[in-house]
């Protein structure tokens, strides 16, 4: 074969077994992301989804209802419930008029009516399966690909990545699409590079898993039929007859593939639901149902799209309820990126995310990839670059939220083309080695500088894990996962008295031992829950979650009540989530938030007099807030004073206009229209 041909074919698979010290190396490295992840997660409470997800699964297994969290197909839930079958659990179904706040209670009723720390422990346990899966995956396409060397060097920095062992030790459904699709798509290679009935079924296998792990599994589809498309454009023959009959012959060989790994993955899509349309068991029914669900999703094609798969049964009701709820997300909620709020979606957020996320070994490694020569392996490279690219692509222009576990998959992907510049680079002279192996070292230190809370983690570059809740907010940090070191730093200060603003509404801080007075979170106010009254001034120490205190729940600058705390110096930071300060502060827009919510208590009491005082208090407290007036005038309409409330409401729409505007749309709207039933806080 010439040195031309070679370039252009398949790299073949390494010859021989891997060595015996390979093998250690390997056992080693999946020993160590074990204890990672285990050591790590049990060090924190739950995650916002966590219940959420263990219910469900639960569920699943226990009565086949696949309308408990149908925003999420059922596969991670299914892997981490079976973890519960043994055990006797209570299962709460408190009606709710809507699924997604009866499956939220619910869950949190079904952990924490148990030992919740056993019930998380069991569940996250068992989905540590994918994360030692996506180690061999890795490890075995490095191998395969470039060398058992380069395998190996991809392994170590998938052990030791913060991102992948913060979401690998979680109930979540990001790591399960994250192994899968890279498992879906290495299988899919194989085939390419030998085709066979085995590797078919294989990579049937795997596409089909990938569609039950997430909702944006099916983005495995257009991935491969890209990579399939370029893949035969890199491999075409010279113009000629016998050239052009093979190319057809490929071409339909090709199109047998994809339609068989169409038939199997819908097959198994089906088969992960029971073969059963309806969303729930024994004609219970959903609330709302997904005709009505639907209507609320901006685009009327992919509404009407749903609506016809749902009329013919093209798709499972639940999967379809997945496909509702996500496509009603993008633009919605507000970006806390780089230390500044954005209105709705920023097109730059996920990658500002990933360059502060991301270990700077990894990126430095990545940037070595061309000069490394990686490219000249062209099928290789296309099957790693193509994922990597299209998957960050689509994430970013559908208007997704920065969050960084919407877009894990593309790490692995990352990750084997950083192992294998590793390795090409380190091979060429000393001088390149040391540096490699300067680099990995120095991943490890950043890495085990992230332990325990990976979560938080923020690489070098932007000041590590303590200035985490400076730059980013939601899972990219605090999550809600901070409970057990809050404990930890009372019991160690002996704090007796103290604020607490808890970032989870479903978990009662009181669990954990944390007995401080509540302050006031974004989730009080969408449920309007009644925590008890909060004073104008505060002392003692006030602990706030990073979420909270970012805004991007509540509003920026004078709209956000936490915002003062953000120019002060907090006097601990329990796992890098959650800020301690102490001292005595002035919180009088907390004061009438928690005024406004026991006017919304009146109301529902019938209580209208006292509501009404109640929402005055508040509107006096912070005279400034469009909301807190919006919600007087609201009050007094309901009360019967009419023309004193319209008075009120056009007061608080001058405020709402003139005030960061962009952040108050929703306020705006509802003031401009006479028929306002609620006061949103945006």
């Amino acid at each position: 074969m010439s040195a031309k041909n070679s370039a252009s074919n398949p790299v073949e698979s390494p010859a021989g077994a891997l060595r015996p010290a390979y093998r250690v190396v390997v056992l080693a490295l999946l020993v160590m992301v074990a204890g990672e992840i285990a050591l790590s997660s049990r060090q924190e409470s739950q995650v916002t989804d966590e219940a959420d997800h263990l219910y469900a699964g639960y569920e699943y297994w226990k009565h086949g209802d696949f309308g408990r969290n149908p925003e999420h197909p059922p596969l991670a839930k299914l892997v981490a419930a079976s973890a519960l079958l043994p055990l006797s659990l209570a299962e709460p179904d408190i009606p709710y008029s809507n699924f997604k706040s009866r499956d939220f209670y619910n869950g949190a009723k079904f952990l924490y009516s148990a030992d919740a720390d056993r019930l998380l422990a069991r569940g996250r346990g068992m989905l540590l399966v994918f994360s030692l899966g996506l180690a061999l995956a890795v490890f075995a396409a490095g191998w395969e690909m470039f060398s058992a060397e380069a395998g190996l060097l991809a392994m170590a920095l998938v052990c030791l990545e913060p991102v992948l062992l913060a979401n690998g030790g979680l109930i979540l459904t990001d790591m399960t699409l994250t192994c899968l699709m890279f498992v879906a798509i290495y299988s899919f290679y194989r085939y390419m590079k030998r085709p066979g009935v085995g590797r078919l079924l294989l990579c049937s296998v795997a596409v089909g898993l990938t569609l039950v792990a997430k909702q944006s599994g099916a983005l495995v589809f257009p991935i491969l039929g890209i990579i399939a498309v370029v893949d035969a454009l890199q491999e075409r023959k010279k113009v000629c007859v016998e050239h052009e009959v093979s190319g057809f012959r490929t071409a339909v060989s090709f199109a047998v593939a994809f339609g068989v790994i169409a038939i199997v993955s819908y097959a198994m899509l089906w088969g992960f639901y029971g073969f059963r349309f309806a969303a729930r068991p024994d004609g219970l029914a959903m609330a709302p149902t997904l005709a009505a669900y639907s209507a609320a999703i901006p685009s009327r094609f992919e509404a009407a799209a749903i609506g016809f798969c749902s009329q013919h049964h093209l798709l499972p009701e639940a999967y379809l309820f997945g496909w509702a709820d996500i496509l009603q997300v993008p633009g919605k909620r507000d970006s806390f990126v780089l230390g500044v709020l954005h209105p709705g979606s920023w097109w730059l957020g996920l990658p500002a995310i990933i360059l502060m996320k991301s270990t700077i070994t990894l990126m430095a490694l990545l940037a070595l990839a061309p000069f490394a020569g990686i490219w000249r392996r062209r099928r290789e490279f296309l099957f790693l670059a193509i994922p990597a690219a299209v998957y960050l692509l689509i994430a970013i222009v559908s208007g997704m939220n920065a969050e960084l576990r919407y877009i894990l998959p593309v790490y692995p992907f990352c990750i084997v083309l950083a192992g294998a510049a590793a390795w090409e680079m380190g091979r060429r002279s000393r001088g390149w080695a040391i540096g490699v192996a300067a680099l990995m070292v120095f991943e490890a230190a950043s890495s085990l500088h992230g332990f325990p809370d990976y979560l938080a983690y923020a690489n070098e570059a932007f000041g590590g894990p303590s200035q985490s809740y400076r730059l980013m907010a939601g899972t990219n940090g605090d999550g809600g996962q901070g409970l057990k070191w809050v404990k930890s730093y009372l019991d160690a200060n002996h704090v007796s008295d103290c604020w607490f603003d808890s970032v989870n509404p479903f978990v009662d801080p009181k669990y954990y031992g944390v007995q401080c007075k509540p302050l006031v979170t974004e989730s009080n106010l969408r449920g309007a829950t009644l925590l008890g009254q909060v004073p104008a001034t505060i002392s003692g120490v006030v602990l706030i979650s990073a979420t909270e205190m970012a805004g991007r729940s509540w509003e920026p600058d004078a709209l956000n009540p936490y915002a003062q705390f953000t120019h002060l110096k907090p006097d601990a930071q329990p796992g890098n989530v959650v800020l301690a300060y102490r001292g005595t502060f002035d919180v009088h827009l907390l004061a009438a938030y928690s005024h406004s919510l026991t006017s919304k208590a009146l109301v529902g009491e019938g209580k209208l007099a006292e509501a009404v005082a109640e929402a005055h208090e508040a509107a006096q407290l912070a005279p400034d807030s469009a909301s807190m007036q919006a919600g007087l005038g609201l009050t007094l309409m309901q009360a019967g004073r009419k023309q004193e409330g319209q008075q009120v409401n056009a007061t608080a729409l001058r405020l709402a206009l003139s005030v960061d505007p962009q952040f108050q749309a929703g306020l705006i709207q509802l003031l401009e229209h006479p028929g306002m039933t609620a006061v949103p806080k945006k």
